[in-house]
């Protein structure tokens, strides 16, 4: 049909069809269901006490499957920027390393800045290690609402800054990692990164529509548990605090970065930070890929790959970039 519009063309194209319903895996769609399920049985981390909601978490008694570790993974000390204080990190290398060393990923884990921990993805970073033949390095950083902000900023960016200057370094990880680029950009570091992995980030806190009018039936992830998140980890920190660069990293000065992956499902409400990131990455002059996955939710990379169909395209994603900067 002829129409007004189709004699105009726009500057902005977006391939929309992972935002298809009939291009969902009916396995997605399934998953989505069972997370919801459970969502509505679980004990919320904010009623029970965060401490004793990691513990669930860890054990697979939320609903995020139990953690699955790595043999042959360890633990290693970063110095901190305080006396007497070290981050531990935990590091997974591929099982039969090259002779010479190709890079470290640098990996930030999600959670709200409430929960996650290093040694919970150890499936995925063993992933990375082994098709990549870098060498996995995940930040333990403080959580709140026993360190309020800026605790966890503060020991990833004490990481990024030892790793930079110790070895070559691939960064990934969403909010914290990209506010931490921006530390190693004021000082002259950032030259060092080869490339970051975004994974469903938030990237402005102050809240921005897809969170907004998220439905109450949004896997993982809805407005309510945003906003418990946030309460923890900057209390009542005003909005207009909240859209700086300070803690929100899509209103800061992005220029002279490295290429970027920003990698998001449809059914995440936090779909719109990616989309905004990713605008705001190219604009200022940066490389950068955006990639929907279909029907996946909030956290979908931390699920096995090896069973669940969402999580292994999002793993394949992550490596195919991973690669093209190697």
């Amino acid at each position: 049909m002829d129409t007004a519009l189709s004699k105009v063309s726009s500057d902005c194209v977006y391939d929309l069809s992972a935002f298809d319903p009939a291009n969902v895996n009916p396995q997605t769609i399934q998953l989505n269901r069972s997370i919801y399920s459970k969502s509505q049985e679980d004990a919320k981390w904010w009623e029970v006490g965060a401490e004793v909601y990691r513990d669930m978490r860890e054990k697979g008694q939320a609903a995020f499957p139990a953690f699955k570790y790595v043999e042959g993974a360890t633990n290693i000390d970063i110095p901190s920027r305080e006396d007497g204080r070290t981050v531990l990190c935990r590091v997974v290398k591929p099982s039969t390393p090259s002779t010479q060393q190709r890079g470290i990923f640098l990996h930030v884990h999600g959670g709200g800045w409430v929960l996650g921990t290093a040694k919970g993805q150890d499936h995925l970073l063993s992933h990375i290690a082994e098709n990549t033949g870098l060498t996995v390095l995940s930040v333990e950083y403080r959580l709140a609402p026993e360190h309020k902000y800026p605790a966890a900023l503060h020991d990833c960016e004490d990481v990024a800054d030892w790793l930079v200057t110790n070895s070559e370094a691939t960064s990934a990880g969403a909010t914290l990692c990209a506010l931490v680029l921006l530390h190693l950009k004021e000082r002259n570091k950032a030259a060092e990164i080869k490339g970051v992995a975004l994974s469903y980030g938030c990237f402005d806190l102050s809240i921005l529509p897809s969170l907004k009018l998220a439905p109450s039936t949004s896997p993982i992830l809805t407005l309510e548990d945003a906003e418990r998140f946030y309460s923890a980890y900057i209390e009542d920190m005003p909005l207009e605090v909240r859209k700086t660069r300070a803690v929100s990293p899509a209103y800061a000065d992005l220029s002279g970065l490295c290429p970027a992956l920003f990698l998001v499902g449809t059914e995440d409400a936090l779909v719109d930070d990616s989309v905004l990131m990713h605008f705001r990455w190219l604009r200022a002059g940066n490389p950068a890929v955006l990639r929907f996955v279909p029907g996946a939710p909030h956290g979908f990379t931390l699920f096995d790959a090896a069973a669940v169909e969402v999580a292994k395209s999002g793993w394949q994603i992550t490596i195919d970039f991973i690669r093209s900067l190697l």
